[in-house]
């Protein structure tokens, strides 16, 4: 019988910020898996892409990600640019900040509006053929983290309730309760479901948002993150479906989804 590791995730607020979205920045119901997956390497401490230990992850990691939100709240804030050329553009001297005779702020600013989720509870299940004991103990004694554990920005600190080894049983079902992101069949760990064809029939019928999830980025000679590396994933927004066999949680009956976040 197949062992997965489940991570239970309480958040008071998070956003997990759409990509392109700016003066009116979106979030996602749950967050992508490449938040996710930092998140487990700053709790085991892998600071470089060299690290053997990252290495080992990008090899054999899958992830399922679950949630739930009681609420969206909509925060209105100031968002100021502070370089250089920017404040040069507005104040014309790099040591002015006067217009109309009125002393600003440096550098340009402008109005956004932030979604925030509210009370978010999240299932985070894990597998690894090599890693999944050293990741679950890191997850119960962070020791080594890198910083505040947190998901989205890093004021979204995170609250770990439950960490447990769970298996993983055959069963028919046909609902789900959460938020979910569901792999596209290129992008579904084939060892984790039960049958290919039959998954291939249920991503092709169920609802869901078309989206190219980012996993894996390289840092450019200038030091930007430029993602170059997706997943293709449906958004499925809680409700029922076509009933079929999945491999699930045995003790939530949750059917598993599970990413391979495995790099070329």
């Amino acid at each position: 019988m197949k062992q997965v590791l489940r991570v239970k995730i309480y958040q008071p607020d998070a956003h997990y910020r759409i990509p392109f979205s700016y003066q009116r920045r979106f979030t996602y119901p749950i967050p992508p898996y490449s938040t996710v997956k930092g998140l487990i390497c700053n709790v085991m401490g892998i600071k470089s892409s060299e690290d053997e230990r990252f290495k080992k992850l990008k090899q054999g990691l899958s992830l399922a990600i679950y949630g739930t939100y009681e609420s969206l709240v909509k925060e209105y804030l100031w968002f100021r640019n502070l370089e250089k050329d920017s404040h040069i553009s507005k104040f014309k001297s790099v040591k002015n900040r006067i217009i109309d005779n009125i002393t600003q702020h440096p550098g340009e600013q402008m109005p956004v509006t932030v979604d925030v989720l509210h009370n978010v509870d999240l299932i985070v299940y894990v597998y690894h053929p090599e890693l999944m004991e050293e990741i679950k103990e890191v997850f119960e004694n962070p020791s080594d983290r890198l910083s505040t554990l947190h998901l989205g920005r890093a004021e979204d600190w995170i609250v770990i309730k439950e960490i447990d080894m769970i298996n993983v049983i055959k069963d028919n079902v046909s609902q789900l309760s959460f938020f979910a992101w569901i792999p596209s069949p290129a992008d579904i760990d084939d060892e984790l479901i039960p049958d290919k064809e039959n998954y291939k029939n249920f991503y092709s019928q169920v609802n869901g948002n078309l989206f190219r999830l980012p996993t894996y980025y390289e840092i450019t000679d200038s030091n930007q993150r430029i993602f170059n590396q997706y997943i293709e994933v449906k958004l499925f927004e809680k409700g029922s479906f076509r009933k079929k066999d999945f491999y699930v949680d045995s003790e939530l009956k949750i059917p598993l989804f599970f990413a391979k976040m495995r790099a070329d």
